[in-house]
């Protein structure tokens, strides 16, 4: 799903030279919708974390610290993973600013990150530099 929105996102700059909100690049999160860019499973709530500058949209140029675009929170705990523990896909510009860079991040809420990072072991790799 993640790297679904990271392909989506990158068609979108390369077209636009703008990242843009989920209704913007087309993407879908899992689950029913819960708003108009939030979506919820029994597991998690999904949400479009970028509001966009420009009706939903940013240029990539002027974007210049990590932006958090996509977030999945934990409805319920997971294992060792404590609910409202949440996994992040931040983007920022890359290089001269016509193309996007990610950051995925997990964050628990209590425990350790790792207790998280166990269940998604390669999320943190959909990200590229």
């Amino acid at each position: 799903m993640t790297a679904t929105y990271v392909k989506l996102q990158d068609a979108h700059a390369a077209e636009t030279g703008a990242a843009g909100t989920w209704q913007k690049i087309g993407y879908i999160a899992p689950g029913g919708k819960n708003g108009p860019e939030s979506y919820t499973t029994n597991v998690f709530d999904y949400t479009n974390s970028f509001k966009g500058a420009d009706k939903g949209t940013t240029m990539v140029g002027s974007i210049d610290a990590d932006t958090e675009g996509w977030r999945a929170t934990a409805k319920t705990a997971l294992n060792d993973c404590k609910i409202s523990s949440y996994w992040t896909l931040a983007f920022n510009k890359s290089g001269d600013g016509s193309a996007l860079k990610y950051k995925a991040e997990i964050k628990s809420s209590g425990g350790t990150d790792a207790d998280c990072e166990a269940l998604t072991a390669n999320f943190t790799n959909i990200a590229h530099q």
